[in-house]
């Protein structure tokens, strides 16, 4: 059994990101991210904005769409970009923390709990990491303790095959690499 999901751990993986992210600073990011059809800035970039986002409904109790996007700021580097995982991923850890658990707030799929905010923030964060680094040629692979607490909040009937990573990227339609 996955141990308890925290808020915390979409710092965990904002941390992990942040990480697997800094040796390719310099790298060219118009390629092509792995199997979307996005490039490596467009993707890094939604990642970047989902828990931004996320963080905006469950703050407001909105139960609407917001129509206001959140994305790059024009002229930003790479180095900066990757500077905003960790405190945008602790601004969404902050406000779930205090927000009370039948708490709802706007989600494309329905009303959406603080678990249920953070358990995405760190899908996005993770899997789109792995987007991003397979377009640039990159191995990434999480820490498999964190990767089972976001299984067990997000795909609890997911299958699972002993490799919590392998099975959080089937679980979002990737290919295992």
């Amino acid at each position: 059994m996955p141990e308890t999901f925290a808020p915390d751990d979409v710092i965990a993986a904002a941390s992990v990101v942040e990480a697997a992210l800094r040796p390719v600073v310099d790298r060219d990011w118009s390629v092509r991210a792995g199997p979307l059809e996005w490039d490596v800035e467009r993707t890094i970039s939604h990642m970047i904005g989902a828990p931004a986002k996320y963080t905006l409904y469950l703050a407001s109790r909105c139960e609407h769409f917001i129509a206001f996007a959140v994305q790059r700021w024009r002229d930003v580097t790479n180095e900066e970009v990757i500077d905003s995982v960790v405190p945008i991923a602790t601004g969404l850890a902050a406000v779930a923390t205090i927000t009370p658990p039948d708490v709802r707030a706007f989600h494309v799929t329905g009303p959406s709990s603080a678990a249920d905010f953070v358990g995405r923030a760190s899908v996005e964060l993770l899997v789109h990491t792995d987007d991003a680094l397979s377009g640039l040629g990159v191995a990434f692979t999480p820490p498999a303790d964190l990767c089972h607490r976001v299984l067990g909040q997000q795909y609890p009937d997911a299958p699972r095959s002993g490799n919590a990573w392998h099975d959080l990227l089937a679980a979002n339609n990737r290919p295992i690499r």
